[in-house]
């Protein structure tokens, strides 16, 4: 037997290393066909690791990353959960995406894969994008829900009595609901982090409502065992406070404001030596004699009562139908005029006993107070409207600068830090007090009228420091930020 024709120890050893080979190689072969059957390995669908899993798992993972994990968001300290099915009506487009697998997996080359299947390196697949969709007004009305939940109106300031001034109300705060929709979405096409916080402004309270002062008022009247007449005018806004302001109540000197308004109108220049004194006396001094003698000027000649109607008739064109003299201060009545009948003195439901002879009420005197105003400020208004030419501008301005030298000290003034301008002209008889007058503050320029009357007799100690009370009250409103507190 020739021993050389016999396979050496290399031969056996190379043919076993081969039939090693081949049957690894089968095995891995096997092996690879059944991870074929899977989707390819390292393949992301949706941000996801999906590879080597079969169809259904895949899904199911994206289901519950996508649309069973809650989106959670942030409303100021509070955290909230949101269905992203229900709540937004996020919906995957499973069918696609899953196509775009297989796609990707019909692409790869076998030899490929497998060899990078057994090196532990796969074949680089691209990765299937997120496709998605939602309905963004359901996740508007949902955030709508949020917000009425946990947003807080902001809480109007109140009247603090004891000073006669209002307290801040409290920052209230809004979700923003279209600045906080990109943040939720984004995090709804994420399959972590899914978090957003919500967009939540402040909301700065009110400032006062003229109702609030209003209220103030009234419960500062409470006790007042008489007829209280206010009525407040704002002359920005033209918001108004009428408290009884349609009450017939005695003109007392405030009467003197419509007779030196009329002696302007019908003179033909600026008033100059004695009837500028005349003007300032009446309002200044509250001068009866002098006010007589201005309605002797109205009428043209030595007859006040022709000077009164000459004033009332210039009331009327204005619409003050309620506002009238029909004699002149202590003179004797007239035989055959005693008075005159207005709406507000025909009321049978409430009296301030009005003297016969000059009426006014608070709406109308504060109401001819604006008129004046706004005549001063811009040449314009009812009195230019009414009286083309016949009242100026300067006129105007002219009674405001007297009245604003009227320093008495109580009533409105009381109620006013000392440096504020107070064009008014008060009056009082035995049973009645009031005041009437323009307030130029810091906060706003309003008009303040008041009257207060209690049969027979009113005490001074009575209706002063009312009277300044509403007044102080009325100025906190108008400088809310800066109340004028001394006093109270």
């Amino acid at each position: 037997m020739n021993r050389s024709s016999d396979p050496g120890l290399g031969q056996w050893l190379i043919t076993t290393l081969v039939i090693v080979a081949g049957l690894v190689l089968i095995y891995y072969l096997i092996q690879f066909s059944g991870v074929r059957a899977y989707l390819p390995t390292g393949l992301e669908i949706a941000n996801l690791d999906v590879g080597s899993m079969d169809e259904a798992t895949a899904q199911q993972v994206l289901t519950d990353r996508y649309l069973n994990a809650p989106v959670v968001l942030f409303h100021g300290d509070q955290r909230i959960e949101i269905d992203p099915q229900r709540d937004a009506e996020f919906r995957l487009d499973m069918e696609s995406m899953m196509a775009q697998a297989r796609f990707q997996d019909d692409q790869q080359d076998f030899w490929s894969g497998f060899w990078g299947y057994m090196i532990g390196q796969p074949v680089e697949v691209d990765p299937v994008d997120l496709r998605a969709t939602h309905n963004r007004e359901t996740l508007r009305e949902s955030l709508r829900f949020i917000a009425s939940q946990f947003d807080d109106p902001a809480q109007p300031p109140q009247p603090v009595p004891a000073t006669l001034s209002f307290q801040y109300g409290e920052i209230g705060r809004r979700t923003n609901i279209e600045d906080s929709l990109l943040a939720i979405e984004a995090a709804l096409y994420r399959p972590v982090n899914r978090e957003a916080t919500l967009v939540v402004e402040p909301i700065d309270p009110p400032r006062p409502n003229i109702n609030l002062l209003t209220n103030l008022i009234v419960n500062n009247l409470e006790g007042f065992p008489g007829v209280a007449s206010v009525f407040i005018l704002d002359l920005e806004t033209g918001d108004e406070i009428a408290i009884n302001a349609d009450v017939a109540i005695s003109g007392m000197s405030t009467m003197k404001v419509p007779i030196v308004l009329e002696t302007l109108r019908v003179l033909d220049a600026p008033p100059q030596g004695d009837v500028a004194n005349l003007i300032e006396e009446t309002l200044l001094e509250s001068g009866n004699f002098s006010a007589n003698l201005l309605l002797d000027i109205i009428a043209g000649e030595d007859n006040g009562y022709l000077g009164a109607d000459s004033m009332t008739a210039s009331m009327q064109v204005l619409g003050l139908e309620n506002t009238f003299i029909v004699t002149p201060y202590e003179e004797p009545a007239r035989s055959t005029k005693q008075t005159l009948d207005t709406p507000a003195n025909l009321r049978n439901d409430i009296t301030a006993n009005p003297d016969p002879n000059m009426q006014t009420t608070a709406e109308e005197i504060g109401s001819l107070m604006a008129m004046v105003y706004f005549c001063a400020e811009s040449g314009g208004g009812a009195l230019g409207a009414a009286f083309d030419g016949q009242i100026t501008q300067e006129e105007c301005q002219l009674i405001v600068d007297v009245m604003s030298q009227n320093f008495i000290g109580s009533l409105i003034e009381e109620g006013v830090p000392s440096e504020t301008q107070v064009a008014h002209k008060h009056g009082w008889i035995s049973d009645t007090h009031g005041d009437a007058g323009i307030v130029y503050s810091p906060g706003g320029d309003y008009v303040i009228v008041m009257f207060l009357h209690q049969n027979n007799w009113l005490e001074w100690a009575v209706s002063s420091p009312l009277m300044a009370d509403i007044s102080q009250a009325t100025y906190n409103y108008f400088n809310f930020d800066a109340p004028f507190l001394e006093g109270s």
